[in-house]
């Protein structure tokens, strides 16, 4: 049919598409009779079949031989459907397209290389029809991509030089050197977990010798230790148990060689007190303890909660709960988790006020 192309219909927008319809008539008879009918489509829409007596005759030859094909091909999705035509043809295009790039990149441009990016231009074009919906945007880009470099090997070739010395060129990624293989952590690499990991080897003042100050009680601390006969569930150090050398270190000059035995029952306890009872009530130190014996304070209820510092009060309504500032606010807790990763307390403590400050409290 192209070699029948009368001379009013020898126009870019129709010529290569009858090119390309009667080379692949026989090979894939879909994408022959999809280019048929965008010729159909141009002279219709464009009012040529009506120039002279061989365009009208032109035109109902070709469409009469659309109508064969659909009925010949009643069961074939890429004829009768338009999804599964556009599928198809898109498809076929890329695979075109894809040949092209392929000599580029291994550096086997040539002649054919031109026709190849011709024929996928092609084929990118038929996808503009009415009847399929508006073109990708990276089809589009593609099919820029194909006529640029179909132009500039055509180029090459005419001025007697090897396309293949203007290809592109790949660029390989950076190789990291030793100097970067250490990359500080970030807030995606930051632990999850609810309280970040204390080192094994951190020593627990030894809670013979005196209490704890408060600063030595740390809730993190806490959480990594099991629950050893402590009601506070390990945030409060354990009561001081007494030594023979503590007891005799801190007796009384009279009787130096009596330890005090914490074990021994009370004569004065009428029943055994439970548990409960007993943390129920403030303990009372041992008669034969000295009065500047450290006693230990009695520890919270299970329930108890971890103290806070107190927080200003802010009125009901007056927190910030739009998406920008819990985002932000849940971007300030990560670094501060990360923070306490690497025992920096004072960076916790600023980016946790950080995250309080977004949502609107202080």
């Amino acid at each position: 049919m192209a070699a029948s192309l009368p001379p009013k219909l020898k126009i870019k927008d129709i010529t290569p598409f009858a090119v390309r319809a009667a080379q692949l008539e026989k090979h894939k008879p879909i994408v022959s009779y999809w280019c048929n009918y965008y010729i159909i489509d141009q002279i219709l829409s464009k009012g040529l079949h009506s120039a002279d007596d061989e365009c009208m005759q032109y035109t109902t030859t070709l469409m009469d031989k659309l109508e064969q094909t659909k009925t010949e091909q009643a069961g074939n999705d890429a004829i009768v459907d338009d999804i599964a035509a556009k599928a198809y043809i898109e498809q076929f295009a890329l695979d075109t397209f894809q040949r092209g790039d392929d000599a580029i990149h291994t550096n086997k441009a040539s002649r054919q290389t031109i026709d190849t990016f011709q024929a996928a231009v092609t084929f990118f074009d038929l996808l503009n029809m009415s009847i399929w919906a508006p073109i990708d945007p990276d089809i589009t880009a593609k099919s820029k991509y194909a006529k640029f470099h179909a132009v500039r090997i055509a180029k090459a070739i005419k001025a007697g030089e090897d396309p293949n010395d203007s290809n592109p060129v790949d660029e390989e990624p950076p190789v990291a050197s030793a100097q970067d293989s250490y990359q500080p952590p970030t807030v995606e690499s930051a632990p999850e977990s609810q309280y970040p990991s204390r080192p094994a080897s951190v020593t627990q003042p030894d809670p013979t010798t005196s209490l704890p100050t408060q600063d030595q009680v740390s809730p993190i601390e806490s959480a990594t230790n099991p629950r050893q006969n402590s009601v506070g569930g390990g945030y409060f150090p354990s009561a001081p148990t007494f030594s023979e050398d503590f007891a005799a270190s801190n007796a009384p000059s009279a009787n130096p060689a009596t330890p005090f035995i914490p074990s021994a029952p009370s004569q004065s306890l009428d029943a055994p007190v439970s548990p409960s009872q007993y943390y129920s009530q403030p303990t009372q130190p041992p008669a034969s303890i000295p009065i500047h014996t450290p006693v230990a304070m009695p520890p919270p209820p299970p329930a108890a909660p971890v103290p806070l510092p107190p927080v200003q009060a802010v009125a009901p309504g007056t927190y910030r709960t739009d998406d920008d500032s819990i985002t932000l606010a849940q971007k300030h807790a990560k670094w501060a988790m990360s923070a306490l990763n690497f025992e920096d307390v004072d960076t916790a403590v600023k980016e946790l006020r950080l995250a309080l400050q977004t949502l609107g409290a202080s």
